[in-house]
């Protein structure tokens, strides 16, 4: 890359960042990003109560993910309304987390490993965004859409078939593994709580929220170390149908000698994820 080239690179980035900043700062933005942290709560909220209702032999467990929540909750009255209001929130978290990467809302700054997490967030934005095209469909169709681990398993299909593709599902695995131990780092020490407005919360319910903390990111960084070891193996042996998503991870665990017990854990760990979420709304600094 020549000189003029490099240049224009680097002005094309500082004026995105400053328009993402000065986004991230408007307080409709502000109001909207609040707003996605409730709905991403209530999505996890019903994946880890299906968890518990299945370990529990209450009728309408399941082991599921986003996707699958999603498709469960429309079929309930009220259902289809109450998914339009989590297209909402959806977009909501998903524009918020994409200016929060472009506007480096969390100061994770321009080295490689700031530069990597604010990928990630762009990630996790496209990635809700995906959850509320895929509400949309749920709402204004009759079909029910793919899961998750299906999606997984295109998205592994379409890397193996171009050259070299298994590199970049190889990847992939590692950066679960990666993001297992960001989790796990994040949830023991309590360093989640950085991004937040911690002089706003008294201190019983900020060890609550260490609490509730501690307990996701732990069960996240296990969720994720299982769907890294399944991206690994669909590379390892060039076969898509190797990758799974959150609920082929949860079924792993279920399958386990002490499947009930592991199932229970990480179905709570996802319910604290989601009482969290709602915690992040209201202290969790946005701007």
């Amino acid at each position: 890359m020549n000189t003029g080239a490099k240049q224009a690179v680097i002005e094309t980035t500082e004026k995105t960042e400053e328009a993402a900043e000065e986004a991230v700062h408007n307080p409709f933005v502000k109001s909207f990003s609040r707003f996605g942290f409730y709905a991403k709560g209530a999505l996890f909220l019903v994946i880890g109560v299906f968890g518990i209702f299945l370990t529990a032999g209450i009728r309408g467990g399941k082991i599921t993910d986003p996707i699958g929540a999603m498709s469960a909750v429309a079929q309930v009255p009220f259902g289809k309304p109450l998914l339009i209001v989590f297209i909402l929130g959806a977009l909501g978290h998903g524009m918020w987390n994409i200016l929060r990467g472009a506007a480096d809302v969390d100061n994770a700054g321009t080295g490689f490993k700031g530069i990597i997490a604010r990928i990630a967030s762009v990630g996790i934005g496209i990635f809700y965004f995906v959850l509320a095209v895929t509400a949309a469909y749920v709402v204004f169709s009759s079909p029910v859409p793919k899961t998750s681990g299906e999606v997984e398993e295109t998205l592994t299909a379409i890397l193996l078939a171009i050259p070299y593709g298994a590199i970049f599902v190889f990847f992939i695995g590692l950066g679960f593994f990666a993001a297992a131990g960001h989790e796990s780092y994040s949830g023991i020490t309590g360093k989640f709580r950085d991004n937040y407005k911690n002089w706003e919360i008294n201190p019983s319910l900020n060890r609550l929220v260490f609490i509730l903390g501690s307990v996701s990111f732990s069960v996240r960084a296990l969720i994720y170390l299982l769907i890294g070891y399944f991206f690994l193996r669909a590379a390892w042996m060039s076969d898509p149908k190797q990758a799974e998503g959150l609920d082929g991870a949860l079924l792993a665990l279920a399958q386990n000698q002490f499947g009930g017990i592991l199932l229970t854990l990480a179905s709570i760990g996802l319910i604290c994820h989601g009482v969290l979420a709602f915690f992040e709304a209201k202290y969790r600094r946005v701007s």
